[in-house]
């Protein structure tokens, strides 16, 4: 094959080389284009009718002989990176070898295209060097919130008690102190609902993934007890075994159904745990019975972006979710009240 026939990969950007058999069935440089002489910093001269191994002495012509070798005797396409000396500083490459048979599926040449990926190398890992220091921050700053949180949660917790015991101490004429003794009580409740939620946030962004076999209605009678204490809530789960990320799964079901139980607008709630076949596997259903999703919830789980008042809660959930790529949804029934579907990879029957 005339090496002239491939003159016009002279005018490629890239370093192409081809090689072709001899007769003792080495593979040796047919063609080494101007980018490849400036790459290798060899005239094509020096190249031509011999082996990488000739070519590059030590490891590297080793190496991308062997490399070349190979690609002879499968006659498929190989990919390799390879350190080259350049300038007395070691540089990698990166190689792609295509094979082109002929009719009687013998090689006719091999196309080569080399590529400096240092450069590329480099800039991936400062890449990852910021994401590390990003995600570094993103942890100090929820911890940082976590303990804020925590510690607020004892004051708080002081002055509803001061503010209950002012009310219970004034006399029953004094309409306009018991409205601020009041008013005192709801702002400190509604805070700790605040705190509440930053923890669960907190609690979900951080929990570690561990699968495990549990059954499921013991796992939400545990929720139901220190939720509903006093059994004042018509709550219920499917008896069922799962083997599923026992931890994450048990912070989820918590933060739904007590949202329920807060904002369903009822002195009794009916809140019901199901599974539910799909074809991507098994999904977790909470259902409820309350006065149904407040406004935006419905397209902040959709992916929409975090607004005051859809809820710390919620936030940390669709983060834990989505770091195992699961994925939290939810419906409003005709009837009413919600139900919120929970798909977590790896949920099955046990």
């Amino acid at each position: 094959m005339n090496p002239l026939n491939f003159a016009i990969l002279d005018y490629v950007a890239l370093p192409i080389f081809v090689l072709r058999p001899d007769p003792e069935g080495r593979p040796v440089y047919a063609f080494w284009n101007r980018a490849a002489e400036r790459l290798g910093a060899r005239p094509r001269e020096e190249v031509l009718g011999h082996t990488a191994r000739e070519v590059y002495e030590g490891a590297f012509g080793e190496a991308a002989y062997r490399r070349h070798m190979e690609v002879m005797a499968t006659r498929t396409a190989q990919t390799y990176d390879l350190l080259l000396d350049l300038d007395g500083s070691a540089t990698e490459v990166q190689t792609t070898l295509s094979p082109i048979l002929g009719h009687d599926d013998h090689i006719i040449v091999i196309v080569g295209t080399s590529t400096i990926v240092t450069p590329i190398r480099a800039a991936q890992q400062k890449d990852i060097e910021t994401l590390a220091r990003v995600e570094r921050a993103r942890r100090e700053m929820e911890q940082y919130l976590a303990f804020a949180a925590h510690d607020l949660r004892a004051p708080m917790r002081r002055i509803l008690g001061l503010s209950e015991l002012i009310r219970d101490e004034l006399p029953e004429d004094a309409t306009e102190a018991r409205e601020i003794a009041d008013l005192m009580s709801e702002v400190s409740e509604k805070a700790q609902d605040l705190i509440g939620e930053v923890l669960d946030f907190s609690e979900a962004s951080n929990a570690e993934e561990r699968i495990e076999s549990f059954e499921l209605h013991l796992l939400c009678r545990d929720i139901f007890t220190v939720l509903d204490p006093r059994g004042q809530h018509d709550l219920d789960a499917q008896e069922i075994r799962l083997t599923a990320d026992r931890t994450a799964l048990q912070i989820i079901l918590r933060n739904l159904v007590d949202n329920a139980l807060k904002h369903a607008g009822k002195d009794r709630v009916r809140v019901r745990v199901r599974t539910d076949a799909t074809n991507e596997g098994l999904d977790i259903l909470v259902e409820d019975n309350g006065k149904g999703l407040p406004g935006g919830t419905l397209d902040f789980l959709d992916g929409k972006p975090f607004e005051y008042g859809h809820g710390f809660g919620l936030l940390g959930l669709r983060r834990l979710l989505g770091m195992r790529k699961g994925k939290l949804s939810a419906t409003q029934p005709e009837g009413g009240g919600s139900v919120f579907r929970v798909h977590l990879p790896g949920t099955r029957l046990a």
